[in-house]
């Protein structure tokens, strides 16, 4: 029986919630006394959502035991975006377009120290005293003809936002692979995991130097998310860690 006792207060997350019929719909799923947090969500277009068959959602085992090195993190952010890739399929009465069906999940154990992060997702990490950095998403592959010289990566950087990294109905999409999904957690000491690209917002400089539990954070990043959500028309979500000091 549920009890809402809190086992790990290390993590928690902050919700805006805008639209009259909550789009995107945020599944939280935490396991293992809240050390592994899983958070998903579907999209459509316009406001229109996936309206999949979640009791066929078959996502793998999310304990990988005390310890994991990055091959057991790899095998299952494939086996996640399987399982997301059926998700988007399972309904054959969905009324929504295969084409504009899509997934985005974030998965962090802060047991082994991995995270597995696809789609909308943008990631912020401190090491140490440090400032957040952004994690940059994984880009497309590009035609073998083409070298990734440092104009070429300005250029991809700069229009990122453009690219599709999340999951379709074919699987990850902008030709990225699972395994560039993954994120190595050890040595981080603070991070945040957001919907809404905090390093855009005016407030980042001072987001990215204060702590993630602070009220200086937490009031830059709600107002970051309203101005991201109102424009997008979107709620919005927000994941916050802090390494505790046993730990």
């Amino acid at each position: 029986m549920p009890n809402g006792h809190v086992h790990y207060e290390a993590c928690d997350q902050l919700l805006w919630k805008f639209t009259e019929q909550e789009y995107p719909e945020f599944r939280i799923d935490r396991y293992h006394y809240s050390r592994v947090v899983r958070v998903l969500h579907l999209r459509g277009v316009r406001g229109y959502a996936p309206n999949p068959r979640w009791e066929a959602f078959a996502p793998p085992d999310p304990w990988l035991g005390k310890t994991a090195e990055r091959p057991a993190v790899e095998a299952l952010a494939i086996k996640y975006v399987e399982a997301l890739q059926a998700l988007l399929t399972s309904n054959p009465n969905d009324a929504l377009h295969r084409d504009v069906r899509s997934a985005s999940m974030a998965w962090f154990s802060f047991v082994v120290g991995w995270a597995v992060v696809i789609g909308d997702y943008s990631l912020y990490m401190r090491v140490g005293d440090e400032p957040l950095r952004e994690i940059e998403k994984p880009l497309p592959g590009l035609p073998p003809e083409v070298e990734l010289t440092d104009e070429v990566r300005a250029q991809l950087n700069q229009y990122k936002a453009m690219f599709a990294t999340d999951v379709g109905v074919d699987g990850l999409r902008g030709g990225i692979k699972p395994e560039d999904c993954v994120h190595d957690l050890r040595g981080v000491t603070e991070l945040l995991c957001s919907t809404t690209p905090l390093h855009n917002a005016p407030g980042w400089p001072r987001i990215a130097a204060a702590s993630v539990f602070s009220a200086e954070s937490a009031g830059l990043v709600a107002e970051a998310m309203r101005a991201h959500g109102v424009q997008r028309e979107n709620d919005q979500l927000t994941l916050r860690w802090r390494r505790p000091a046993e730990e």
